[in-house]
């Protein structure tokens, strides 16, 4: 059985047993795949990267030379990760790369990646159609805060699993089409993103692959009148409260983490006084799952 397929009945046991062993391994020897050109990726480092996101559905790299970690290098890299379909979403660079960094007078500045604010459990792009669902997305370290600004992740498939194991009902819920909605996006009273509905989990339609959409912000987020929903949505805060399965680590620059968009957040960091202390990370988000024509 391929890692990232699912039958929700006749694999399942297999599945969860296999989830359920890596992810230990994973936190306590995320050591880096290193990487000496990120333009021109060596078979060997590829490899190591899809066995680590087939295991967890995540890898953390290293450049052998930070210097290295260009815009157009990574935008090469991402190519090469099978990240061919890129989304640009609406404070991304031209080039479909978005710069992460505080802004103060922009549009971006209305949005917290581009705030010094903690970055609460999300998954990318939750708010997008199905049609534009961000199945991946590679987060890239240029330079990193003065303090602060620690990302924290997890893999999906965990929160699954937890609910599953305590009543398969409480998974369903959250599969139901109406489980969530995330209200429409206004600037300045015009709206520029209609509500979105739709479920919490699904077996992703192209990939069979289990996914996931959420966000921990009440704001952004509308859910279901329905007992079980909001029993499921209680387990799934205080599983995120449970330090054991919570990987913690400060990108630091030429770093990077790669995930097939994993639950993930960001604490809150302090920028230095010179533009060496500025906070500024590359992200690239995908329709396309990692590895997914290997």
């Amino acid at each position: 059985m391929e890692a990232h397929k699912l039958d929700f009945e006749a694999d399942y046991d297999q599945w969860r047993s296999a989830k359920l062993e890596s992810w230990p391994n994973a936190i306590s020897k995320s050591g880096f795949v290193s990487i000496n050109d990120p333009q021109n990726l060596m078979s060997t480092e590829i490899g190591n990267l899809h066995s680590q996101c087939a295991d967890t559905n995540f890898a953390l790299y290293r450049l052998s030379d930070p210097s290295l970690g260009t815009k157009e290098a990574i935008r090469c890299m991402v190519k090469q990760l099978g990240m061919v379909q890129l989304d640009k979403n609406l404070c991304a660079d031209n080039d479909s790369i978005s710069t992460l960094k505080v802004m103060e007078l922009d549009r971006a500045s209305g949005y917290i990646p581009y705030t010094e604010n903690a970055l609460n459990w999300h998954t990318d792009g939750y708010y997008n159609d199905f049609s534009q669902h961000i199945r991946s997305f590679l987060l890239h370290c240029a330079q990193c805060a003065e303090d602060g600004g620690e990302n924290i992740f997890i893999n999906h498939e965990l929160i699954y699993i937890r609910l599953h194991d305590q009543d398969p009902r409480l998974s369903s819920a959250l599969m139901q089409a109406d489980a969530m909605t995330i209200p429409a996006n206004l600037e300045k009273g015009t709206e520029i993103r209609g509500a979105k509905t739709g479920p919490v989990f699904y077996r992703d339609a192209e990939t069979n692959a289990l996914q996931m959409r959420y966000t921990a912000r009440t704001r952004s987020i509308l859910w279901k009148e329905d007992a079980l929903v909001r029993k499921a949505v209680q387990e799934i805060k205080t599983t995120l409260k449970e330090e054991q399965n919570v990987l913690r680590y400060t990108l630091q620059p030429g770093e990077g983490l790669i995930c097939n968009n994993i639950l993930h957040g960001r604490t809150a960091f302090t920028n230095g006084s010179m533009s060496s202390g500025e906070r500024v990370m590359y992200r690239v988000r995908s329709y396309n799952r990692l590895f997914d024509n290997y």
